[in-house]
């Protein structure tokens, strides 16, 4: 066959049995390659897919600029070449990304002449559940003080988020995007309006979350929302809490942590998009490895 362009259709919600079957055969271990992530961010990112001999092929649209990523599921080279012919064609500046070793070697192997670069800022950040969950030593002092110092001056409840509160949650949401002038941003705009899908479509997704209520008003002062990523891993993707109470983001951090270790070995908490401060505060919780990501530009393809 020749791939094109039109082989691809938009991902809908609908489409969520064709990659849980996919991905359940072929588990992953990078947040761009949830289901979850694509439809809830699918207003910003156009994500389009296209299944061929039961391999799952994805792109991504942002600003007109798309990018293809390798064949999900077992290897199939010929169907590789087809989908890097397509982004030397249709690509965007990054014309194609990896999120899998074994496609970056390839790619290395069969095409040496094409660079290929890691994408720091999409790596995304591996912690011990059971770590989060405890923060012993030496290392976390800092963290265990500010949580100490939270418990000094609040009380807290867990819940967690089921479809009777989610129109609380929501409420949540809407005043932490006003307190944050999410409106003003477009990345944060679209971040509040994924959180905003996933908890309309909450028994679909499949999602969990856990809800720290402030104590006596029973304020939801912050919100944790999670999938399955694979059977080891769980992917934490959205964390908010309203800084009023200062150090909430430490408690949601370890409460989401205490219920996820009772499963899962890993948290998957996704990466810092090169921004500064929130790669510092990644670090900050000493995480034990990365999922990399990586990309080749369009202009430096050569087949």
């Amino acid at each position: 066959m020749t791939l094109s362009k039109s082989d691809y259709h938009p991902v809908t919600l609908e489409n969520k049995p064709i990659f849980d079957k996919i991905l359940r055969n072929h588990p992953q271990i990078h947040s761009e390659c949830s289901f979850v992530t694509m439809i809830c961010w699918q207003n910003y990112a156009h994500y389009s897919f296209a299944v061929v001999d039961d391999r799952l092929l994805i792109s991504c649209t942002v600003d007109g600029q798309t990018t293809f990523r390798a064949p999900i599921g077992d290897p199939a080279p010929d169907l590789f070449e087809e989908v890097l012919a397509l982004a030397k064609e249709e690509g965007g500046k990054m014309a194609m990304d990896f999120y899998d070793e074994a496609d970056v070697w390839y790619m290395k192997n069969a095409h040496p002449e094409t660079p290929v670069y890691n994408s720091r800022g999409f790596s995304e950040y591996y912690y011990r559940a059971e770590e989060l969950a405890e923060l012993h030593g030496k290392k976390y002092l800092n963290l265990r003080g500010q949580i100490n110092k939270f418990n000094a001056e609040y009380t807290y409840t867990t819940e967690r988020i089921t479809e009777p509160i989610i129109p609380e949650v929501q409420e949540m949401i809407k005043e932490w995007s006003i307190s944050k002038h999410c409106e003003a941003n477009r990345i944060m705009k679209e971040e509040v309006n994924a959180v905003r899908f996933v908890l309309d479509h909450w028994q679909e997704l499949g999602c969990e979350g856990l809800a720290i209520r402030i104590q006596p008003e029973e304020t939801i002062g912050a919100i944790a929302i999670w999938e399955e990523l694979n059977e080891s891993t769980a992917l934490v993707h959205f964390e908010k809490g309203f800084v009023r109470y200062e150090g909430i983001y430490k408690i949601i951090n370890q409460e989401t942590a205490k219920v996820l270790r009772r499963k899962y070995t890993w948290i998957n908490r996704e990466s810092d998009m090169d921004v500064p401060g929130l790669r510092e505060a990644k670090l900050r919780y000493h995480p034990e490895h990365c999922a990399k990501a990586w990309y080749i530009k369009k202009k430096e393809i050569v087949l």
